[in-house]
């Protein structure tokens, strides 16, 4: 076992120690192997450019000297179209990476040493070891993009992490041929997967991305994608190491991973039609999968089969009322529970609007059970309230909590319909939650069992045991994934409404959906009054340590996040003199309760404040993008770090062209990542640059248009050679264009710290992970 640490692309661990040590593997296993199929290596050294969307940005993303291990593993007589399966051996600076993305380097590894030996391959196997996905998918594009066997490949299988061990979970398909899903559900005796996690993870609410996306756009490819997600609290953190890992996530993957690549590399697709589908797995024991269009055959079967069940039933319930009782009972039975969760979720969003105003959100963070007190509990006791409709003059208790089962029946039934409607994919959940209750309703109806009330209700109740059991376990999967993922979305977000929402939702499609059993409650109004207690009781809580966000656990600690960047800028004025320079430290907050919950602890942090935006372009941060722009700052004098050692320079050639016309070449030397930001003036045009793309905005800053260029070399002593070129309407005797280089040094060996910045660091308490950069900012006007 070798414990290199982290593997940052551009430090000597990722360029050369595990790079040579995969290599090893892999010629070991070309020296062991039988004659049983071809082995070829043919590794790449990457350079080149692309634009990508990232939170509705446009960035340009360039890269020089990134490395690839590539390995083909061909039948001796074989269909000539690919498989490829993907993996990344770089991590960030912050941890060792060892679920992301080495555990699923060493399953590849021994992957390839099994199927050296398989008689059973019909299409080459290409195993890529990427190495630069951390820093913007950048060494799969480098591969897709220009590799000699990238022509070759059909299919892609995608691994990553988003946590530390558990179970894979196949989480994002190639939308139009997701068709793959019924080979992977046939070939793996426990699949997992659900095309809900392919919608919000498609719909950018996650914020992270895999190669994958890279392979499905750049390279056209179709393919599945899988990652870990368990303890997504260590992820990007030091403590993602082997502590995290047990050896059966390795035998599993390994196993799930050997099963799927063998009908990958036999299957026949020419008959298959390139369309969406619907797939799901049943508490990971078999897999559902299905076309789109099937999927909204079935479900506006079940919504009829549904409604018919419904009405039949307040047919034989409401038999001798006039039209008159009958309408209100209706009504009543139909609205009362819609209305319900309505106000649930409102009082849910209210909830977390009081946490959040005491600074007691995501009080959930590292005490689930927080989930239930806060707004399960909230949700229930007005899902509860119809229980005081018990009767009227006319209908007894048991026939109120017959109307209000199907009332809740009607509310999943609409959902389910209207979202199979607007053709989202994942409305299977009502299906599940509809389809039981309205057979056993429609079976009741026909055989009249509500002359016998009771039996009704207790077969009825009996039909949704499997799937509230089913929601129970979605909900697990969502938490255990969707929790340590609120740990960075920011500061401007408060998750706590998202929680909210999908926690009364649920409610309402579990213990909810049995809230008309209250009705039969000798006294239903108790009931009202013990959940009030509770929510009040729970009230108290939000000022207690029971309600603090995080934890230091000795295996999966709950750290709130940090980034602390050393930072000297100096901003030059047209006429190139000095017009500002300072220091400071730079604070990402990565979630709600950043940087002021911190500031109880960290003396230094009560100095942070905003960041003045409004007079550098994009706030003159070495961060260009949307996280950079929330965070805080912490001036400091020109002392705090000696910066003498990181070394950089940047030359700029003006050659006008004529009158309106300029040529710009960039020469710019430093760090492995620098971020190169360009604005004009209005009435100057940037028109054309070096970079494969055409110029593309990244975004608006004080209604011009700017242009973000980020770059990672693998090799610090390579420089970035770049030009643009520039039009304007009025010349160039007057400033045509912004331009700001960021200088960003992540490796921690090459960063020293003075006493200042280590005694900062080392402040943070121990439920804080706190990961420091150096950055230097050199802003210019022409």
């Amino acid at each position: 076992m070798y414990d290199i640490g982290p593997r940052p692309v551009g430090s000597y661990e990722n360029e050369n120690l595990t790079y040579n040590l995969l290599q090893s593997e892999v010629e070991n296993i070309i020296q062991s192997r039988e004659n049983l199929n071809n082995i070829s290596f043919l590794n790449q050294k990457v350079s080149g450019s692309f634009q990508i969307s990232f939170t509705k940005w446009n960035y340009t993303y360039s890269y020089i000297d990134l490395k690839n291990i590539v390995v083909k593993l061909s039948p001796k007589n074989n269909i000539e179209e690919a498989v490829l399966i993907n993996c990344h051996y770089d991590s960030v600076p912050a941890g060792p990476g060892v679920s992301d993305n080495g555990v699923n380097c060493a399953v590849l590894i021994e992957l390839l040493r099994v199927l050296a030996k398989s008689s059973e391959l019909q299409r080459p196997i290409i195993f890529l070891f990427n190495g630069g996905e951390e820093v913007g998918l950048r060494a799969s594009h480098g591969f897709i993009t220009q590799h000699l066997w990238s022509n070759s490949l059909r299919f892609v299988i995608n691994l990553d992490s988003c946590g530390a061990g558990g179970k894979e979970i196949m989480f994002q398909t190639t939308t139009m041929n997701s068709y793959l899903v019924e080979l992977y559900a046939k070939a793996v005796p426990n699949p997992y997967g659900l095309v809900i996690g392919e919608e919000i993870f498609q719909s950018g609410l996650i914020p992270s991305d895999t190669d994958f996306r890279i392979f499905r756009d750049f390279g056209n490819l179709s393919g599945l994608d899988f990652a870990h997600y368990k303890n997504g609290y260590v992820y990007h953190t030091k403590f993602d190491d082997l502590n995290q890992i047990e050896p059966a996530v390795l035998q599993n993957t390994g196993n799930n991973l050997l099963k799927l690549v063998k009908i990958f590399s036999s299957h026949n697709v020419s008959s298959k039609i390139k369309t969406k589908y619907v797939f799901f797995d049943i508490f990971g024991l078999y897999m559902f999968s299905y076309t789109e269009l099937s999927g909204v055959l079935v479900n506006f079967s079940i919504s009829l089969l549904s409604f018919f069940s419904i009405f039949l039933s307040f047919g034989n319930i409401t038999k001798g009322m006039n039209r008159k009782h009958y309408s209100l009972h209706f009504l009543l039975s139909i609205f009362v529970p819609m209305v319900m969760i309505i106000l649930s979720t409102l009082l849910s969003g209210l909830m977390a609007y009081i946490l959040d105003e005491f600074n007691s959100s995501m009080s959930w963070y590292s005490n689930k059970i927080n989930l239930s007190i806060y707004y399960a509990i909230s949700s229930l006791t007005l899902l509860s309230i119809p229980a005081l409709f018990t009767k009227n003059h006319t209908r007894k208790s048991t026939d109120w909590s017959i109307s209000f089962f199907n009332g809740i029946q009607f509310f999943w039934t609409m959902l389910l319909f209207i979202s199979t409607m607007v053709g989202i994919r994942s409305s299977y959940l009502s299906m599940i939650v509809v389809l039981f209750p309205a057979v056993t309703n429609c079976i009741l109806g026909i055989m009249n069992i509500q002359k016998k009330p009771i039996t009704w209700i207790a077969f009825y109740a009996t039909s949704l045991l499997l799937p509230i059991t089913y929601i129970f376990y979605l909900m697990q999967i969502f938490l255990s994934l969707f929790i340590p993922i609120t740990g960075r979305f920011g500061p401007n977000v408060n998750p706590d409404y998202i929680i909210s929402f999908v926690i009364s939702l649920s409610t309402y499609a579990t213990i909810g959906y049995l809230s008309p059993l209250i009705i039969l409650v000798k006294k239903p109004s108790a009931v009202l009054y013990w959940l009030c207690g509770i929510i009040l009781l729970s009230m108290g809580a939000i000022l207690s340590p029971f309600g603090f966000p995080y934890s230091d656990g000795l295996i999966v600690p709950k750290n709130e996040r940090f980034d602390i960047i050393y930072t000297q800028r100096t901003f030059s004025s047209f006429n190139k003199d000095t017009r500002l320079k300072d220091y400071g430290y730079l604070i990402i907050n990565w979630d709600r309760h950043s940087p002021y919950t911190i500031s109880k602890y960290v003396k230094k942090m009560r100095d942070a404040k905003d960041i003045e935006c409004s007079k550098e372009l994009l706030c003159g941060l070495p961060l260009a993008d949307k996280l950079s722009m929330s965070s805080s700052w912490i001036p400091t004098n020109k002392d705090a770090l000696s910066m003498s050692h990181l070394e950089t320079n940047t030359t700029v050639i003006l050659n006008d062209k004529s009158g309106y016309n300029r040529r710009m070449e960039f020469h710019v030397s430093g760090p492995e990542r620098i971020n190169i930001i360009l604005s004009p003036y209005p009435g100057v045009k940037l028109t054309l640059w070096s970079f494969s793309n055409t110029p593309t905005v990244t975004t608006k800053w004080d209604n011009n248009d700017v242009y973000i260029i980020k770059h990672v070399s693998g090799n610090k002593n390579k420089t970035l050679n770049f030009w643009l070129e520039l039009e304007s309407n009025y010349g160039f005797n007057e400033q045509t264009l912004n331009v700001t280089i960021a200088y960003n040094w992540v490796i921690r060996k090459d960063i020293v710290l003075d006493n200042e910045f280590k005694q900062f660091v080392d402040s943070f308490p121990s439920w804080a992970h706190v990961n420091y950069a150096v950055a230097k900012v050199d802003a210019f006007t022409y």
